[in-house]
């Protein structure tokens, strides 16, 4: 490990130090520290004694040097380390973040993790947090997509933008264009993206983790399949085309629907590709929810809470983006860090949503109201009531005991105000973990008592999983595909959980917004119904 490891200990004790102030057990002074640092790496030799009259060296962190030297793992940090999440050390990897920017992150905003610090940059967060602003969250923003890059998958997002420029590109050159891969598949995450095409494509440069097939007329439907996979999929087509006597990659077909045809099969939908399972003609083939099919979306922010855009902007991106109606649901009074609404602010922006007239758009006035640590609700029964619709969300508190965090929802999705639970296992992916709970409680506390659960289709979350959507379409429980937009042009996030949705084998039945507004209201009210029967 040598005088770099002693050198990275320090620096983390030091870290660690600034992060605990007074309750660190340790008298450390922390800018001591980190300039002892910087001495123990250019230290003439890699040992204690060389390194013992280095100044502001002291026993204690002379004991942590020798032990990283020894490469034994050090006490004195390790109690410092349990001491803090360990998210913090992770968000020292953005350039610009010291130890004072980490512990005000941390302490003002509850961020604990990368994950974190994206999904409050994209909620505009750091815009009003002193010491940030607009210029510094963009800058981090862009510091967070470079670690991205450097990982091993990607979200969805993230690939869809690799490959935008090269579509419009290869269309561009007159080619037919299909990004394949898991990504059409519908998967959260992918490793690389793949993409089919008929356009001449010998001196474009590609992307990064971009593979791309080139395809000739008369080859395309195959050519598309075997890009999408996946490999069990392709192999069950293989194997059908043997059984009937048909050579696969000869089948002259310029669409995979002409290719299905050969095969005797009705087409299987990109997102349900994952298994070896085909569609015989004369079977019922499934209708899985499309993009057209909804309506509108319950779970948007303004600038009232941390939105970037007030709420006629959100209103006519509705609009453009085919929704006919929209729910505004800014973050409630626990979310400070978000400049949660309380009552009286809550009563002043539903009469706002009540004058506000956009053409072909109906704005329902809601609220993201908290789930506390014991289940109960951040607002009050009377708050609550007067507005349209409640999505409940936890925001905090994720390393409860299971059985803890399984009460808490259980609680709340019995709560008779209570019409969606967000984002339910609080995950982001590549950053934090799902909340340990039983999931199966609280899909069947949701059948009990009639709410529907989020699929959060902004892709750092995509909560629900496909797994946990199945289990909800089983139980009959309605699911919420939500954009979570806190900008008009998030919106389009919806598309994202489309996909999702797909792959767990939703149709438009399991889909709250699939419904017409009138359809909405009248669930509304039975809901609530139906969930004070069963309190």
């Amino acid at each position: 490990m040598g005088r770099r490891g002693a050198s990275d200990a320090l620096t983390e004790m030091a870290f660690a130090a600034e992060l605990l102030g007074d309750a660190c057990p340790f008298a450390i002074d922390a800018a001591a520290t980190s300039a002892l640092a910087w001495n123990v790496r250019s230290a003439e030799a890699a040992t204690p004694a060389a390194m013992a009259h280095l100044p502001g060296m002291t026993p204690l962190l002379l004991s942590v040097v020798d032990d990283a030297l020894a490469e034994r793992e050090s006490p004195t940090l390790s109690r410092l380390k349990t001491m803090l999440p360990a998210g913090l050390f992770e968000l020292r990897r953005v350039k610009g973040l010291g130890p004072k920017k980490v512990k005000r992150l941390w302490q003002e905003l509850g961020i604990e993790s990368l994950g974190e610090l994206e999904y409050a940059c994209r909620e505009n967060r750091l815009v009003t947090l002193d010491g940030f602003g607009a210029k510094t969250q963009a800058t981090v923003l862009q510091q967070l997509q470079t670690l991205v890059d450097e990982a091993g998958l990607m979200r969805r997002d993230t690939a869809a933008a690799l490959v935008a420029e090269l579509r419009t590109t290869l269309e561009g050159l007159g080619g037919r264009v299909v990004v394949a891969g898991a990504l059409r598949r519908g998967a959260e995450l992918v490793d690389r993206v793949v993409v089919v095409t008929t356009a001449p494509i010998s001196a474009l440069a590609l992307p990064p983790r971009v593979d791309l097939v080139w395809s000739r007329p008369g080859r395309f439907g195959v050519d598309v399949i075997v890009a999408t996979g996946s490999d069990a999929h392709v192999a069950a087509l293989r194997a059908r085309a043997v059984a009937r006597g048909v050579d696969f990659d000869g089948i002259d077909a310029d669409d995979e629907d002409a290719v299905y045809a050969a095969l005797g099969l009705l087409p299987t939908p990109p997102e349900l590709r994952e298994q070896g399972t085909l569609i015989e003609v004369g079977q019922a083939a499934p209708r899985l929810v499309r993009r057209g099919d909804l309506q509108g979306a319950l779970h948007n922010h303004t600038t009232a809470s941390d939105g970037a855009d007030d709420l006629a902007t959100m209103a006519k991106a509705a609009a453009a983006h085919g929704l006919r109606w929209l729910g505004i649901s800014d973050h409630s009074v626990a979310a400070a860090y978000a400049h949660g609404l309380d009552g009286p602010r809550l009563a002043t922006q539903r009469q706002e949503i009540a004058a506000l007239a956009v053409d072909g758009v109906a704005l329902l006035s809601g609220v993201e109201s908290d789930i506390l640590r014991d289940g109960a609700l951040d607002l009050d029964d009377d708050v609550l009531a007067a507005g349209d619709v409640v999505v409940a969300s936890m925001h905090q508190r994720f390393g409860l005991s299971g059985a803890a965090m399984t009460a808490r929802l259980v609680r709340a999705a019995g709560h008779p105000l209570v019409d969606v639970v967000g984002h339910p296992t609080g995950r982001l992916l590549l950053s934090r973990s799902p909340a340990d709970f039983d999931v199966l409680a609280l899909l069947d506390a949701c059948a009990a008592s009639g709410a529907a659960v989020e699929l959060n289709a902004n892709p750092a979350r995509l909560d629900f999983g496909e797994r946990w959507l199945r289990e909800a379409k089983a139980r009959g429980v309605l699911v919420s595909i939500a954009a979570d937009a806190h900008a008009a042009e998030e919106l389009g996030n919806l598309e994202h959980g489309i996909a999702v949705a797909r792959r767990a084998g939703l149709g438009p039945d399991d889909v709250l917004n699939t419904m017409s507004i009138d359809a909405l209201r009248g669930w509304l009210t039975a809901r609530r119904a139906k969930a004070r029967g069963a309190a």
